[in-house]
């Protein structure tokens, strides 16, 4: 830079700062900041991922011409998704067998309700509070299948609605934590 030009510099900034008025008041100045910061929040404690659900596949069936299941104990862990077949192997027109978890001591109400409504509703009161889950009434050679969660930890028995059938075609699932 020349010469000149910094004399006008100085001398301009000097002339700026002598001629100020007295009765001038400057705006405060900004609070000062510490130069400690605010402490940064912790790190999150995010939760661990929830482990999968299980899914659970099981296979079941009528035994021949009788008013039986093939499995009358079943266990699944509480709240996995459950995927029931169940095979209707009797050769006879007069046995078809659905698959019906109901709570435990309503079978007889469960069956009792699902009898009043008959074959159109396939044996089945689906506004029953007492009824869990159900597969659809299988005739003899079909298969019927259910996909549910399995409920709280507990015994549930399962039942076929079919007309006289809940006696005898019964077993319980066996829901662990």
């Amino acid at each position: 830079m020349r010469m000149p030009t910094i004399c006008f510099l100085v001398a301009a900034t000097l002339a700026w700062g002598c001629g100020k008025n007295e009765n001038h008041q400057e705006a405060p100045a900004p609070p000062a900041q510490t130069s400690a910061a605010a402490p940064a929040p912790p790190p999150s404690a995010s939760a661990p991922p929830a482990p999968p659900v299980p899914h659970v596949e099981i296979q079941m069936a009528s035994v021949a011409n009788t008013m039986a299941f093939d499995k009358t104990k079943l266990s699944v862990p509480t709240g996995a998704e459950v995927h029931l077949t169940m095979k209707n192997n009797a050769t006879m027109a007069t046995l078809p067998h659905n698959w019906v978890l109901v709570k435990p001591g309503t079978e007889a109400s469960v069956a009792a309700a699902g009898l009043k409504l008959g074959d159109p509703a396939g044996y089945v009161d689906v506004r029953d509070k007492d009824m869990l889950v159900h597969t659809p009434l299988a005739k003899p050679g079909e298969t019927a299948e259910v996909t549910f969660t399995a409920p709280d930890v507990g015994n549930y028995p399962y039942i076929c609605t079919f007309p006289g059938h809940y006696m005898m075609m019964k077993g319980v699932l066996t829901v662990t934590p």
